[in-house]
């Protein structure tokens, strides 16, 4: 009888759900997609170790399910906390899926998301600023370094501890750099001559080589970039100066979006924020997993060691106590504004609601 009983009792289950459904899709609202999709989903699990705290999120489904992010650069560790999400499976839990494309720079990011070719991209928190001001149609969604990656570095034998310390020296920059534009205002807003300090300016690869030669006595570089490389390149621990340190908090890796993807898709753009905020954390809490998942994805150009480093230093620049990761402080921006205003590289300071939102933060 125990067995007669079982298959009936499932078949009645398998009705009821099939009932179910077929009364919540008679609400009056009509459906364009051939699968079912529920009014919200509450998303729960984690690829963390159990007990850890996770994202949770109830929200209606993404309107777009498939969307790119496109990167200002080729892989590094910064942009490991991306790759993770989409390995981990976080984007998928999350109700999307997210192709990540490579990049050859900030402004031709900028340029695509104005044009609302692609959806998301990762640029400097400066081009959103100056495309703001000539009419694009962009904003920023997410601030994933709200303490500027820029450093000046320096050998331990001839070190730079201070603005001060370059008069006399000389520092190597890449032309085109932010570094390169803001350099002369910096070094006046700390009280240094920029006529005492000889200032060559190269393409990135003749920087590094000067710098390696020592016939630079410093370079700017990017603290999550080129510092953990150099060092290990070198076999020195090197002397560091953060720009931050000296008023010229110059915010690093940010997010954009087109207006019109924003006001069309707000839902996606929550769903991708709260993924990539669960694998920020991941990431940071295991480095090493997250070097390995990029060694597997690039394994011809990633040094694990390095990639950890790099990741180690995203993290310090990346905590906000009390805030997701992405979280856009108006402070910071406005300082940075401030600055991009004396040093020209805007012309008009707009009011903060003009670049920025973090509506969409989980």
């Amino acid at each position: 009888m125990k067995t007669i009983l079982k298959p009936i009792i499932l078949l009645l289950l398998c009705m009821m759900v099939v009932a179910g459904c077929a009364s919540n899709g008679n609400n009056g609202a009509a459906s364009n997609s051939s699968q079912a999709t529920p009014a919200s989903v509450t998303v729960t699990d984690s690829p963390q170790e159990q007990g850890d705290d996770v994202t949770n999120i109830d929200l209606p489904p993404a309107e777009k399910k498939k969307i790119t992010l496109r990167l200002n650069w080729k892989f590094k560790g910064e942009f490991a906390p991306f790759y993770v999400t989409r390995e981990l499976g976080i984007f998928e839990k999350y109700g999307i899926e997210v192709d990540i494309l490579e990049g050859s720079g900030s402004v031709q990011v900028l340029q695509v998301i104005a044009q609302n070719n692609e959806d998301i991209g990762v640029t400097s928190a400066v081009e959103p600023l100056q495309g703001i001001e000539q009419g694009m149609p962009v904003k920023m969604i997410a601030n994933y370094m709200p303490r500027s990656p820029i450093i000046i570095l320096s050998y331990p034998d001839n070190p730079v501890h201070s603005p001060k310390d370059l008069e006399g020296k000389s520092i190597v920059s890449s032309s085109g750099s932010t570094f390169t534009s803001i350099y002369e205002k910096f070094l006046e807003f700390n009280d240094t001559d920029p006529h005492n300090v000889e200032h060559i300016m190269v393409e990135t690869g003749a920087r590094n080589t000067l710098f390696f030669n020592k016939e630079a006595d410093a370079v700017a570089v990017f603290s999550t970039n080129e510092y953990p490389l150099f060092e290990k390149n070198l076999g020195v621990e090197l002397v560091p100066l953060y720009l931050s340190d000296y008023n010229f908090d110059i915010a690093g890796l940010s997010l954009i979006s087109n207006d019109k993807f924003l006001e069309q898709n707000p839902n996606t753009i929550k769903r991708f924020l709260a993924a990539v905020n669960e694998g920020f954390a991941y990431t940071l809490e295991n480095p090493e997993e997250a070097a390995a998942i990029a060694k597997a994805l690039f394994p011809e150009t990633v040094d694990e060691e390095i990639v950890v480093e790099q990741i180690n230093r995203t993290g310090e620049l990346a905590y906000q106590e009390g805030k997701p990761y992405g979280w856009i402080e108006e402070d910071s921006i406005n300082d940075m504004a401030d600055r991009l205003l004396e040093s020209d590289l805007i012309n008009t300071k707009l009011p903060m609601e003009s670049y920025l939102t973090n509506d969409f933060m989980p």
